[in-house]
């Protein structure tokens, strides 16, 4: 709108306090715009009151990918992943199983499926290690390999790197090369650790700072897939 490069800026100054022309922003997604009318309809205190307290509120929900129900749901914020999952996803479809669900899209994290009582709520999906951010959730059945996915992640934040700051601009190829990388297994996961401590403090904006998130979940979850073979 300014005319300027599409890219990352440091903050801050963040845009509440100079954005648009350098002036005061209000910046929000139509997830939240759309919540406006039931708000004025319905009022705060009833907004409020779904939710958890301290994360109020519904959030639409988008399943892909395996789910025999695929859609997009609004659900209130504290319900349960496996709800989700099972009962509007009704599970994978036939002929898969579900290995792990990927939250948030490509740099959100994944988590297992004995994790899946984990409630729909920012902290607690954080506290394991993953982001809720716009609440996507994709089922990864058990035929796509650990390599094959850790190497789609890596790929993935290549191809979308805007280029501004050498830690993500570097390490995200970085990363993408040691997906390749013939040494142990064992060996590459210790210099893919190192990799990701360097993005996570230096880079300028959170997808530099979320590709961390994403691997370290992943590797969490897929990590005797990784090493299996390994003495």
């Amino acid at each position: 709108m300014q005319g300027l490069r599409g890219t990352v800026r440091p903050r801050p100054p963040y845009p509440t306090g100079s954005g648009l022309w350098g002036r005061p922003t209000a910046v929000n997604n139509v997830e939240t715009l759309a919540a406006v009318p039931w708000v004025l309809r319905h009022g705060g205190a009833a907004y409020a009151k779904l939710g958890a307290p301290a994360e109020t509120g519904t959030k639409l929900v988008c399943l892909s990918q395996r789910f025999r129900n695929p859609g997009v749901y609004e659900v209130e914020l504290v319900v349960p992943l496996r709800y989700l999952v099972d009962a509007l996803g009704g599970g994978v479809e036939p002929g898969y199983r579900l290995r792990c669900l990927q939250v948030c899209g490509p740099l959100g994290g994944f988590l297992s499926p004995d994790e899946l009582d984990l409630p729909l709520l920012g902290d607690a999906l954080a506290d394991a290690g993953v982001a809720l951010g716009h609440g996507s959730l994709v089922a990864v059945d058990d035929r796509i390999t650990a390599h094959e996915l850790l190497r789609h992640v890596w790929r993935f934040a290549a191809a979308e790197s805007c280029g501004a700051c050498t830690p993500c601009r570097v390490g995200t190829r970085r990363g993408l090369e040691l997906t390749g990388d013939s040494a142990g297994a064992r060996t590459v996961l210790s210099r893919q650790d190192d990799l990701l401590e360097v993005m996570a403090t230096g880079s300028l904006c959170a997808f530099g700072r979320g590709v961390p998130t994403a691997v370290r979940s992943l590797v969490r979850v897929y990590r005797d897939e990784l090493l299996a073979g390994e003495p």
